[in-house]
């Protein structure tokens, strides 16, 4: 369990679990990189922190020395540790991307005089009741506009949200930002959020409602219980997406690593690469065998087992053939005890659930019971000790194949 809870981190759960395992759990040590959008990004954040900070002593800063601050950041890092993902671009076409940003900004606000500042990448923190949870913000900038409404700012460099206002990603960041805020300043109401696309001269301005606070709040705590479990079953299966490629744990990933292993190491000795090619024999002899629809059934399920141990002896979740690639899926839940496997313990449960009052909820569908009250912890602590007592893990493996894809040629 994290001693405290930030958008970055929940959003990384949500995103990949696997990668929320590798950042907050296992932290590998890996080689020194980033990509050049986000090292721009955090360039021109640095920047106008800088910028802004100025005023609170009563001066602005040109913009001559805003943009040798800019330049000054990116004289910092060794730039064989800059990836750059698009291959038509250059560091350079992003130093230059920045510099734009910031001078098209400057040019638009100047002389800076709408409001007061109250603090640049202000680290705020607050407590989540029931159960009690640290959640920490880190905001770009909050300040008092002159027509007294309270403005929490950040600041974004990438494109925009197709969704815009009603993007989802929007209300759970600027909201969590606005609750910590609020937790700090209880006597600040009339609040609005902003999101700044500098690359596009645009605002997402949205007000939230009390009844939306509160329910960005359940949500909260409610991922955060889903970390806490995986971290107790570690379950923390892959998730990919286009995001892949800018991960830094790219290398280290199990839906990866047997692709590269075989790519980067061709050739190569050892036991390791014996065994990674042993399994991708046998991932070419599953795909096989499945183009076959349903033809030599009792050796496709013996197959689907060698995948589940190759996946698991290795570490992995993706094997990768000549053939096209294998996904397992191994997973863990919690489920309470059935009638089958132990009449005796489901007999307690069942009395224990009527003397609380949760029996509608047992007779509709006990996974109501385990999803809605136990998992969610909406028990007293000695109630939860109770019914932990009747619980059990299962376990669910899933075999996926996905074929390479076959010229008319070859069929």
């Amino acid at each position: 369990m994290l001693s405290s809870y930030s958008y970055s981190a929940l959003g990384t759960f949500q995103t990949c679990p696997r990668k929320f395992k590798f950042e907050y759990f296992e932290k590998p040590e890996i080689p020194k990189s980033i990509t050049a959008d986000a090292y721009m990004g955090n360039a021109v954040h640095r920047a106008l922190d800088v910028l802004y900070r100025a005023p609170l002593g009563g001066t602005v800063i040109p913009l001559e020395e805003i943009i040798r601050f800019y330049r000054a950041e990116w004289e910092k890092p060794d730039r064989k540790y800059i990836m750059v993902v698009n291959e038509y671009q250059t560091v350079d076409d992003y130093i230059e991307e920045g510099r734009k940003m910031l001078e098209e900004y400057y040019d638009k606000y100047k002389p800076f005089n709408l409001g007061k500042t109250i603090g640049t990448e202000m680290n705020v923190r607050f407590r989540l009741e029931n159960p009690p949870f640290n959640i920490k913000a880190k905001i770009d900038r909050l300040w008092k506009r002159n027509d007294n409404v309270i403005e929490i700012c950040d600041y974004k460099t990438g494109r925009m949200p197709q969704e815009g206002v009603n993007d989802r990603s929007f209300y759970q960041q600027m909201g969590l930002y606005q609750l910590a805020v609020q937790a700090k300043f209880p006597h600040w109401e009339d609040i609005e959020l902003v999101q700044y696309y500098l690359k596009f001269d645009e605002q997402i301005r949205r007000r939230l409602r009390a009844d939306e606070l509160d329910e960005l709040k359940e949500q909260i705590r409610v991922t955060i219980v889903e970390t806490i479990k995986a971290e107790q079953l570690d379950n923390f299966p892959t998730r990919e997406s286009g995001l892949c490629n800018y991960c830094e744990y790219y290398k280290l990933c199990p839906a990866k690593r047997h692709r590269l292993v075989l790519e980067e190491e061709e050739g190569a000795e050892g036991s390791e690469k014996t065994t990674f090619e042993n399994a991708a024999r046998r991932v070419d002899l599953f795909l096989t065998r499945h183009r076959q629809l349903g033809e030599l059934k009792a050796e496709i399920e013996a197959l689907k087992e060698d995948m589940v141990r190759f996946a698991r002896d290795l570490g992995i979740n993706k094997l990768t053939g000549s053939e096209g690639e294998v996904s397992v899926k191994i997973s863990r839940s919690e489920k309470f005890v059935t009638k089958t496997e132990d009449p005796q313990a489901f007999a307690e449960l069942t009395s224990l659930v009527r003397k609380i009052g949760f029996e509608e909820y047992f007779k509709l569908d006990e996974k109501a019971l385990m999803k809605e009250i136990y998992q969610k912890e909406r028990l007293t602590p000695e109630l939860l000790e109770t019914f932990k007592k009747y619980v059990v893990i299962k376990e669910d493996k899933r075999v996926t194949p996905h074929h390479n894809k076959k010229d008319d040629d070859d069929e």
